[in-house]
């Protein structure tokens, strides 16, 4: 005699039955199998338990290509003289987590009144660049900014305005490994802000 398998599945359990139908009772044996479901549900919203994983392997490894991405740049340039900076210094840096100290280097990576990196970028653009150390701050800050600027709004109460400082300011916190570069990263940052505040009133 021929028995058939039913099964029924759901999204957290397995309903089966096995059936004879030339039996008097052709429902031999049944029975459901409950297991916990493949989603995450929080406030009533579904999501993949995989998406958070995820989520955090896509921001380490944009953290980590980041790093690179300004680690490279900086060997270039210094290689080409274009970074006040020795390759013994960043290595350091990369290596020992040992910030450079070296005095040139840190007014290199400040910003100065209107001598910020979007001005040697403008600069570059329109006329050549004499001092290399110019041209290397602009290229330097292509590779931390991505070659965009914030799309910062008109409206200073704008919460879309308030989210794109807020997503910059998470970025200088992941890259910076340091008290002393966070420091300056930050200050770099805000007077950055500032001097698009001034810009637009």
């Amino acid at each position: 005699m021929a028995k058939i398998l039913g099964l029924d599945l759901g999204t957290n359990s397995i309903g089966w039955a096995v059936v004879d139908e030339e039996a008097n009772q052709p429902i031999l044996n049944k029975g459901v199998r409950i297991f916990s479901e493949g989603v995450k549900i929080e406030k009533g919203i579904e999501s993949s338990k995989a998406a958070e994983r995820t989520g955090f392997r896509a921001a380490r490894r944009m953290k980590f290509r980041r790093k690179l991405r300004k680690y490279q740049t900086l060997k270039v340039l210094i290689q080409n003289n274009m970074c006040p900076l020795s390759l013994e210094e960043l290595e350091l840096w990369k290596q020992k987590k040992i910030y450079p100290k070296n005095e040139e280097f840190i007014n290199w990576l400040r910003t100065h009144e209107d001598k910020n990196p979007y001005f040697f970028r403008a600069k570059a653009v329109n006329e050549k660049l004499v001092n290399p150390l110019q041209l290397g701050r602009a290229l330097y800050h292509l590779a931390q900014r991505r070659g965009f600027k914030s799309n910062r709004l008109e409206a200073p109460d704008d919460d879309s305005q308030i989210e794109n400082y807020k997503t910059a300011i998470e970025h200088i916190l992941e890259d910076s490994e340091t008290i002393s570069e966070l420091n300056l990263n930050l200050d770099e940052y805000l007077k950055e802000v500032e001097t698009d505040d001034k810009k637009t009133k």
